[in-house]
């Protein structure tokens, strides 16, 4: 029975050949800033590039080229722990050639009930000469079919893919969203 439950997410992936694909592949770019120090002020303000949040989707891919300025991404280590309390956060090496970041989202900690854990990570603001560099990657986030039916934790109604994603779309940005 675990293997069927298995195949049955990969079967909800369609990528882009089905007209329910939700994947979606993000180019990000972080512009430099004019000066170290503009950087360092606004570090001091409590500002990230990227502030603390969990992906969506199922399953992130990230990409980041090791030329440019891409220090910055950093994972915190199950924050749920300590009730989100003296959050520990680890900077994630990008030093490595061709290495792709695999971050667990959380429709993906949904549909396995919670045995899986969606990653928390930021951006940090850039130290040093890191600031004057620009800073790039790219983000494929795979996200079930439109018409997946993804399973509920006991109590919660189970859902389509895509009222998920409407729904997360509605807590981050309010108002009300069409489900056509």
């Amino acid at each position: 029975e675990e293997e069927e439950e298995e195949e049955d997410i990969a079967s909800k992936h369609s990528l882009w050949v089905e007209n329910e694909s939700q994947c979606t592949l993000r180019m990000i770019h972080y512009p430099p800033f004019d000066s170290v120090e503009e950087a360092e002020d606004q570090a001091k303000m409590g500002y990230m590039r990227a502030g603390a949040h969990t992906d969506w989707c199922n399953v992130t891919l990230l990409y980041q080229r090791t030329e440019f300025g891409n220090g910055g991404l950093e994972c915190a280590a199950n924050p749920r722990r300590d009730g989100f309390e003296n959050t520990e956060w680890a900077q994630i090496d990008h030093t490595n050639p061709g290495a792709i970041t695999v971050n667990i989202g959380d429709m993906l900690s949904r549909w396995t009930n919670g045995d899986l854990l969606s990653n928390l990570h930021r951006v940090r603001m850039p130290e040093g000469e890191e600031a004057l560099k620009s800073r790039h990657s790219m983000a494929f986030f795979a996200q079930a079919d439109e018409s997946a039916v993804i399973r509920a934790y006991p109590g919660q109604e189970s859902l389509t893919a895509k009222e998920y994603i409407l729904g997360r779309i509605r807590s981050n940005y309010g108002g009300t969203t069409d489900k056509a």
